[in-house]
């Protein structure tokens, strides 16, 4: 075993991995992958995923099962690839022959593009050292080779000669191949340069067997010296996906190994990604994290990074920062994403509707959205923390949000407690002027102001706009969710602009919002909120008032006083006023 032939590290890897209390058996993919050895139209294969898929665990088994100087039979004989996969009996027999004539049989060459780049001033010298290595690999495992004597620093020579010297053929494993071009490090020329590397590497050798090639970035029409490869990506996989990420039954799987962690919890952090037909999808690190540690929070900070977020949040591109606030709101957005393949050497484009559709695609390439049916959504709470912690940028006009957020369970709390003081000065906290992004402050902004203020109300309602009854749609409603659906407490918030609470609530009697909530089965409390907005003034003024299920006042909250009237108040008629025979 050695550095690039049959690499160790690999196989070290992969045994580690078997030995994981939580390990999902994937082999199934060498079943597939075995049928298009020295198929020349089909034995080039790339599969682009976001971080943290699971992409390295499969290039580490492939390398320990067909390299020939690993002894590996007794590890695969107990996993699924040597039981076969298909459910027809004469293709499941046809499955187990293969998986027992390419065990061991090839050598395979495995280069990571991403390991140790930054020690080398150009790509010369970093593709130099690979040379190098082969060279002692060859020296390790044939020390009388004719190539050693004549080796060439073209590293395709050599491997040409090795390949006529012994006639035998090479299963090259390629890791994060798009490193050398995302990154900084190397000029555009160099990564032009790169590309043809590859093409000269791969493409159309016959020292090559199969070809498996995996990175984050997507190979896009543009690097067409690689038009060789057949490419699968997360948006249009419809032969692999089943072995990057977690399936929903593999979850429940891991789940029966962990009593203290409850599948429900789990789907609701790390599920959310979508195959090509729809099935769930979660992120193997996250999942694999929260099960050895007993503990489900946030573990994306230790797989992307924030910064990279940031800046894409930012970019200067016309509606993609109210496009980011509706996501973070729950909402999915409908884009174009047909070139979906990240432009590699971005160029300046007018076009911002082009633009955005390149930095959506960057997006999902990247993991933080998921795309399917046309719409681009935040996969799960994991990613929708990223995205709002994303929003706290000191240089961002986005950051006003971000406190709305944070501050958004206390809003709640005041609201539940009638504390109409305290949540006016909660919305003075973020002026209004610096969280709309238009010149116009209306009553459409005045309701995506007041949503993000009550944002994690979320986790306990379901919040409607435009609630639909016989007599018009209230602004937003927020109903219990089902397991406090029968006694919780529902909200009805009207808001007005220039006008006054009082007039907001007067709006919610003529209109009866509250009227069908016992039909579909909520029967707690009612509380109608009137919030105004005065331009002005720049100031907010409230109104709660609080009702039981039938309807008879239970008590009046409004800045700056309050009035408790008596049970025998009631409301009569569209918009009749309320009368009190007694005072606090």
């Amino acid at each position: 075993m050695g550095l690039i032939i049959d690499n160790e590290e690999m196989c070290e890897k992969f045994k580690g991995l078997l030995e994981e209390k939580y390990f999902i058996d994937k082999s199934n993919i060498i079943n597939d992958f075995n049928k298009l050895i020295n198929r020349n139209s089909e034995k080039y294969v790339c599969i682009t995923k976001p971080r943290r898929f699971g992409k390295t665990s499969i290039t580490a088994m492939l390398v320990t099962y067909y390299s020939k100087s690993i002894d590996s039979k007794e590890i695969f004989d107990k996993l699924k690839v040597s039981k076969g996969k298909s459910s027809d009996n004469k293709e499941k027999k046809n499955e187990i022959k293969q998986y027992k004539e390419f065990q061991g049989k090839y050598h395979t060459l495995y280069l990571d593009f991403s390991s140790n780049v930054f020690s080398f001033k150009n790509l010369r010298s970093f593709i130099s050292s690979i040379n190098s290595k082969l060279k002692i690999d060859i020296e390790e495992l044939n020390p009388n080779s004719k190539v050693l004597k004549n080796y060439d620093d073209d590293i395709v020579v050599n491997l040409k000669n090795l390949y006529l010297e012994t006639d035998k053929k090479f299963i090259l494993v390629i890791d994060e191949w798009d490193y050398i071009i995302t990154n900084k490090k190397f000029t555009d020329k160099e990564r032009y340069n790169y590309i043809y590397f590859l093409k000269y590497l791969i493409k159309d050798n016959s020292y090559l067997a199969f070809v498996y090639m995996t990175g984050i970035t997507a190979i896009t029409k543009y690097l067409y010296s690689l038009n060789c490869f057949t490419e699968y990506n997360i948006l249009n996989d419809n032969q692999y996906y089943e072995y990057f990420g977690f399936t929903e039954d593999e979850v429940n799987e891991l789940c029966e190994k962990n009593k203290n962690l409850s599948f429900k919890n789990l789907k609701s952090w790390y599920n959310g990604y979508k195959s090509y037909n729809g099935e769930k999808i979660f992120n193997t690190w996250s999942v694999i994290q929260a099960l050895n540690s007993n503990i489900i929070e946030n573990y994306w900070s230790q797989t992307g990074s924030f910064n990279e977020l940031k800046k894409m949040i930012n970019y200067d591109i016309v509606g993609v920062k109210e496009d980011i606030l509706e996501l973070i709101n729950g909402n999915k957005i409908k884009v174009r994403l047909e070139n979906y393949e990240v432009e590699v050497f971005r160029n300046e484009s007018e076009d911002n509707e082009h633009e955005k559709e390149i930095l959506y695609s960057k997006m999902v390439t990247f993991g933080y959205l998921t795309y399917y049916n046309g719409k681009i959504s935040i996969p799960n709470k994991e990613l929708k923390e990223e995205f709002i912690k994303a929003l706290n940028d000191k240089e961002s006009d986005l950051q006003y949000f971000y406190k709305m957020i944070k501050n958004s369970d206390e809003m709640l709390e005041m609201t539940l407690h009638k504390n109409v003081k305290r949540m006016c000065e909660i919305l003075d906290k973020s002026p209004m002027e610096k969280v709309i992004l238009e010149d116009k402050i209306d009553h459409a902004h005045l309701k995506r102001f007041i949503d993000y203020s009550y944002f994690n109300a979320r986790t306990k309602y379901d919040i409607v706009e435009e609630y639909p009854n016989d007599n018009g749609t209230t602004d937003i409603i927020f109903l219990p969710k089902e397991k406090n659906k029968v006694n919780g407490e529902i909200i009805i918030i009207e808001l007005k602009v220039n006008s006054t609470a009082k007039e907001a609530i007067k709006h919610i009697h003529r209109k009866k919002y509250y009227n069908g909530l016992k039909e579909k089965g909520y029967y707690g409390n009612i509380l109608l909120i009137g919030i105004n907005y005065d331009l002005k003034k720049v100031k907010y003024s409230c109104v709660i008032e609080e009702y039981n299920n039938n309807m008879k006042l239970l008590s009046t909250t409004e800045l700056g006083a309050e009035r408790k009237r008596s049970n025998e108040l009631e409301i009569n008629g569209e918009n009749k006023r309320l009368k009190s025979s007694s005072k606090p």
